[in-house]
């Protein structure tokens, strides 16, 4: 990799460890050129300015997303059949631990409500497409649930992990996390019994 690629990807680290550790707020054209080590003209000249980073941020959460989720579960071939309701199950838990694992996505996610923008709705149309295409991919030749808006109810259910990673656990005491996932379970039982 080139000087130029690794600057870029030293400015992208920071930008991403900015955003984890302190939200949107924090990034800045001189906080990104502090954190990464690189000169601030360097960051218009590679990306146009923040919004640039920012988009390629975007795309990086994305593309980590992609991965996380694909990496989750097993293709269809690869696993044993178990009906729509198992299958969003497993989907489901699988989002809220990659969820729960990045925080970059996180505030990008809470930056899509609090601060709309062209670059927010880029992302959120790309965080669209991957959740869609997981969903199709690994629920494809599998009979859906009948008497059931199928893409309601899983819409709800992204919506609820989302919820309850990006805007906390209200209400609960100690043990959050087994909480958590006891009423996801609960819910897609419901959903999908």
């Amino acid at each position: 990799m080139g000087n130029r690629e690794d600057t870029k990807e030293r400015i992208l680290a920071a930008g991403l460890l900015l955003l984890a550790a302190e939200g949107y707020a924090a990034l800045g054209v001189n906080s990104l050129a502090r954190k990464s080590g690189a000169d601030k003209q360097l960051i218009y000249r590679y990306f146009g300015g923040l919004d640039g980073v920012l988009a390629a941020l975007g795309e990086k959460v994305t593309q980590d997303m992609t991965e996380a989720l694909h990496n989750a579960l097993p293709e269809p071939s690869e696993r044993p059949q178990g009906s729509y309701g198992q299958i969003a199950q497993q989907m489901l838990l699988a989002l809220l631990q990659h969820l729960r694992a990045d925080a970059a996505y996180r505030q990008l996610r809470l930056m899509e409500v609090t601060a709309p923008s062209a670059l927010t709705e880029a992302f959120a149309q790309a965080r669209g497409q991957v959740l869609g295409d997981w969903v199709r991919s690994r629920t494809a030749g599998v009979p859906l649930p009948e008497g059931r808006d199928v893409p309601a109810i899983n819409a709800l259910l992204i919506a609820a992990v989302e919820g309850m990673v990006i805007l906390g656990a209200v209400g609960l005491g100690g043990d959050v996390l087994d909480r958590q996932e006891a009423a996801l379970n609960a819910l897609i039982s419901a959903a999908y019994p």
